[in-house]
């Protein structure tokens, strides 16, 4: 009996694979029926591919500097811009240092803040809206760069919130102007936000600049994003905090063509070195 048994458990076991087995076949067959497959070829980028060669404008810039220009696109853009940076005549519009991220209450400290005129150090709420100490680092960080590279700046002009001044300051040693247009737009009640867009362009276009100086406007992430405010981008919106976008005027224009989206990107291209003896390590 019990022979019987596991001999007819065999034969059922035998028919449900068979059945799985011609089940697969079928569907195998309408796949192949109905679908091709085909193979994407993957091309990586690199310096031979046309579509992604550098500009002759940035070449020959770069060659007039004596600059090697076997490098990379993005790395061979990231020089360019810094040494147009050194040679002065833009606007650089930084997105303040570090902060505490009280993202929830962040825009209303804000808009209280400069309704009130209040200088946020002052507040038990100082952290939601000024920098941190290591906020406060980075910026000395960007003053100590530029002297490196005798960056020279003509005027620094601030956002009223406590984090871009205090950038302003301890990045540049100076505020020559507060303009509240240099405040992120989400923090102004939305029936005021294209006004305040278009008078700051109208702000922007009218400061002078000067040969072999930039403008600094220390500001936040989203300004760039002001109504009115900007005529081109080149780029998308979103900086690290202490990145900068770099801004050139033309007639009444404006136009975004790069940004150094984290500071150290641009800073660690101030900083040449020379591998003498005397400076090996021992």
């Amino acid at each position: 009996m019990v022979h019987k048994l596991n001999k007819t458990k065999v034969i059922l076991i035998f028919l449900v694979l068979l059945v799985s087995t011609s089940l697969t076949y079928v569907v195998l067959q309408e796949f192949r029926n109905n679908y091709s497959i085909v193979k994407i070829s993957v091309n990586k980028t690199n310096g031979s591919d046309t579509s992604y060669k550098i500009s002759n404008e940035i070449l020959n810039f770069l060659k007039s500097k004596n600059i090697s220009t076997d490098l990379d696109k993005d790395t061979l853009e990231k020089i360019y811009w810094t040494e147009r940076v050194k040679e002065g005549g833009l606007i650089l519009l930084f997105r303040h240092s570090e902060r505490e991220k009280w993202n929830n209450s962040v825009e209303g400290f804000d808009a209280y803040e400069l309704f009130n005129k209040y200088n946020a150090r002052n507040f038990s709420w100082d952290k939601a809206t000024c920098l941190t100490q290591k906020g406060i680092e980075e910026s000395k960080l960007i003053n100590e760069a530029f002297s490196h590279a005798n960056i020279e700046i003509s005027e620094v002009i601030s956002s009223p919130s406590c984090r871009a001044v205090e950038t302003a300051l301890f990045a540049f040693n100076k505020i020559d102007k507060i303009f509240s247009g240099l405040l992120h737009y989400t923090a102004f009640h939305p029936l005021d936000r294209n006004k305040i867009g278009e008078k700051l362009k109208e702000a922007v276009l009218d400061l002078e600049i000067k040969k072999n100086k930039n403008i600094i406007l220390s500001a936040h992430n989203k300004v760039i994003s002001h109504h009115s405010f900007i005529d081109a981008m080149n780029v998308g919106e979103g900086l690290e905090e202490s990145g900068f976008y770099i801004i050139e005027k033309k007639d009444d224009t404006l136009r975004v063509p790069f940004k150094f989206s984290s500071i150290k990107n641009f800073i660690i291209l101030l900083y040449r070195h020379e591998f003498e003896k005397s400076s090996y390590i021992k």
